[in-house]
């Protein structure tokens, strides 16, 4: 006999789990005594949001499912939106949570009427939604989980079980346990050479390189196919770390407030080879967008294939890290040629906005208050070059280190992408530190956001772990702020009372640092980076301060 907590926690220890990321209820410390016995970190969240977000951040790293764990109700409606947004960042990541038993009466603690309803809530956010009413079948949905989470495009999945299966005895035979996975079928490497013709055979011909790439780990064979192709790459907006920025390839990123140098090469291009990037996505419909009506568009992406919503040449999906593997073979001395005269358009454009951007931080290097500008610029100057950045949404997160900061090493930002929710960079630095402790990692969120995760200071000080926290402090929901002012709408709810973020940050225990002039913000970073304890910079900022994009191009 065993409780089915335990049940859930020995398949997990069975799959590698060796942390979870929880707020525990008395309906899942069963799961939580599992865990503990089998000597994996059990480590609470503030918020299961962030548990959530703690778990994608996990699976994007790692390549292996984040778990996050839940009680009933308002445990899982809260992490739905971190669930939605592992989805969009396809990234692996399982929520187990209680549910009501399926005779519960209506009206009952953390229940509605349907006690289903959080599996309905989960299904268009997840790869597999379910629920488990009969102890038996636990381990086989837990084990199943694994497969479904990590197999062709990964994502999310979603497990409700019967709080009373988690909190009483129940019997589950032993060939219950017993699970063969299955992998993602291959591609036939015949069938990426053949598909790769149209890109052989044009002269003006670039890369467009999406999340699939990052998730598949396979950023050093994508080097190697745009080198052979010598062909500029693009990479979509929000993944502007799918592809090294200080490669002389790289051609910037499209998707909103595009980069000169991409619309150049995408606009122009006879062909474009788009690699890791669903066919029917928001990503697929840009560079439909681009591109002229006559480009041949070859996607190489993993499973499913789904109907287009670019004009595509030729589609191939299976198992993307083995297609990629098979293309860069195929290209090696059989690549053709681009044409000079259209790689060196891209590149003078390139570097006409690289001169702008170091003209502009002159222009506003002695700004008081501190322009965003000079924070990317001094924080590229003193960081490593693997460094991690976790960004929100908004402009601090989101608009400042897409326009002006260069990730020199694949899977480098973390984001809330394109479904963009506040709140994320802290406890998602949280995670990013105990995936990789010595990495550095520095979270770049709004005040406004950072009020939606300061909580997560308490879990860093929990697990001992040392992110920098730089918060772009300018007293206004500002990217919003701004499109009111620009569009001629009333510039209401969008002001923040003026908070003390330094001295927030020491009531939870850690550094907080306050930067109010533009020559402390180097030392204040160099400060922090070397700090063996989390680290908070109150940065006040200009809320009026232009984006690249929108001064440059």
């Amino acid at each position: 006999m065993t409780t089915g907590g335990d049940a859930v926690a020995r398949v997990l220890a069975e799959n590698g789990v060796s942390e979870a990321y929880v707020l525990l209820g008395n309906q899942t410390v069963t799961i939580a005594d599992g865990l503990y016995e089998r000597d994996a970190d059990v480590i609470t969240a503030r918020h299961e949001y962030n548990a959530a977000v703690m778990a994608d951040t996990y699976g994007r790293l790692t390549g292996d499912p984040g778990i996050a764990i839940t009680v009933a109700g308002p445990g899982g409606t809260n992490a739905l939106t971190g669930v939605a947004q592992a989805y969009t960042a396809a990234s692996p990541m399982i929520l187990i949570s209680a549910v009501l038993p399926e005779d519960e009466h209506t009206e009952a603690l953390h229940g509605v009427d349907d006690q289903h309803f959080l599996r309905k809530a989960f299904e268009p956010a997840t790869k597999w939604s379910t629920q488990v009413h009969d102890s038996a079948r636990l381990p086989q949905v837990v084990a199943r989980a694994f497969d479904i989470a990590t197999s062709g495009r990964p994502g999310p999945v979603f497990i409700g079980v019967d709080e009373d299966i988690l909190r009483s005895d129940v019997e589950i035979p032993p060939a219950a346990f017993d699970h063969e996975s299955h992998e993602t079928p291959a591609v036939a490497s015949s069938d990426v050479a053949d598909a790769l013709e149209p890109v052989r055979a044009a002269e003006q011909r670039c890369l467009y390189v999406g999340k699939g790439v990052l998730r598949a780990f396979a950023s050093d064979d994508v080097v190697e196919i745009a080198e052979s192709l010598d062909a500029p790459v693009v990479c979509p907006r929000h993944y502007p770390d799918a592809f090294p920025n200080d490669h002389q390839l790289f051609a910037g990123t499209v998707g909103m407030s595009d980069h000169p140098a991409a619309t150049t090469a995408l606009a122009n291009a006879d062909a474009v080879l788009s690699l890791g990037v669903r066919t029917n996505s928001h990503e697929a419909a840009v560079l439909g967008d681009r591109t002229p009506d006559d480009t041949d568009i070859v996607y190489l992406d993993d499973p499913p294939y789904e109907f287009p919503a670019s004009s595509a040449t030729e589609v191939v999906s299976g198992d993307l890290g083995p297609a990629l593997a098979d293309a860069r073979a195929a290209l090696d001395g059989n690549a053709g040629e681009t044409d000079a005269a259209y790689a060196r358009a891209v590149g003078e454009e390139s570097d006409r906005v690289s001169a702008e951007i170091d003209a502009y931080l002159e222009e506003v290097r002695s700004q008081t208050p501190v322009h965003p500008l000079v924070i990317m610029a001094e924080l590229r100057e003193v960081v490593d070059d693997d460094v991690l950045l976790t960004g929100d949404a908004g402009a601090a997160g989101g608009a400042w280190p897409n326009d002006a900061f260069e990730y020199r090493e694949p899977n480098s930002f973390q984001h809330s992408r394109l479904y963009d929710s506040m709140g994320f960079p802290v406890p998602s630095g949280n995670a990013a530190k105990l995936v990789d402790p010595d990495r550095q990692v520095v979270n770049l969120i709004g005040d406004g956001g950072f009020l939606m995760c300061n909580m997560e200071l308490a879990t860093a000080v929990e697990t001992e772990t040392d992110a920098v926290t730089i918060v772009f402090n300018d007293g206004k929901y500002g990217m919003i702020w701004n499109y009111q002012r620009s569009a001629g709408h009333a510039e209401v709810a969008t002001d923040i009372p003026t908070v003390d973020i330094a001295t927030m940050a020491e009531s939870f225990g850690v550094r907080g640092i306050r930067v109010t002039e533009p020559d402390e913000v180097r030392p204040a970073l160099e400060e922090a980076l070397e700090a063996d304890e989390h680290v908070v910079l109150d940065v006040r900022i200009d809320p009026t301060a232009e984006y690249v994009s929108g001064r440059i191009w």
